[in-house]
């Protein structure tokens, strides 16, 4: 879409899945116990990244989702104690981890109509690489504020 640098329409929605209705992009970083975002929420194409999962008790994503996404751990051995692969009935499946998709080791979406979800459980040295080149940008931007505690 076109839309002028730094501006994007935002629009309400009175339930999840009228939030992620035709939604190229959805983030989950709730503390759901029970899974609030299924299936038949997400449209063909879509990327899902889930955060909030990052306890045993946490769980965002319903496991019809992981079973019809091409899913991805930050790390599968911490997803499958933490994150929403803990939760699916699927867990003992080999899935790829982020950092093999980037490496070129395993596949990642092999079609555009492909929905993809990203587990992101909190694994610290992407967590810092990712605010590393949030910082790097926004300096470059000249966007954000410096700060002291």
């Amino acid at each position: 879409m076109g839309f002028p640098s730094g501006v994007f329409p935002v629009i309400a929605a009175a339930t999840v899945a009228g939030a992620a209705c035709g939604a190229d992009l959805v983030v989950t970083t709730t503390p759901a116990e029970k899974p609030i975002l299924a299936a038949a929420d997400v449209a063909p194409g879509t990327h899902v990244t889930a955060m909030g999962s990052d306890a045993q008790h946490k769980n965002e994503i319903a496991p019809d989702l992981i079973e019809r996404a091409h899913y991805v751990a930050d790390r599968l051995s911490q997803t499958r104690e933490l994150g929403e692969l803990h939760h699916a009935p699927l867990a003992g499946q080999d899935f790829p981890e982020l950092g093999q998709i980037l490496a070129g080791q395993r596949p990642g979406r092999t079609s555009p109509e492909q929905i993809t979800l990203a587990d992101l459980t909190g694994t610290g040295i992407q967590d810092t690489a990712i605010a590393t080149l949030a910082l790097a940008r926004a300096g470059k931007a000249g966007a954000g504020r410096s700060f002291t505690l």
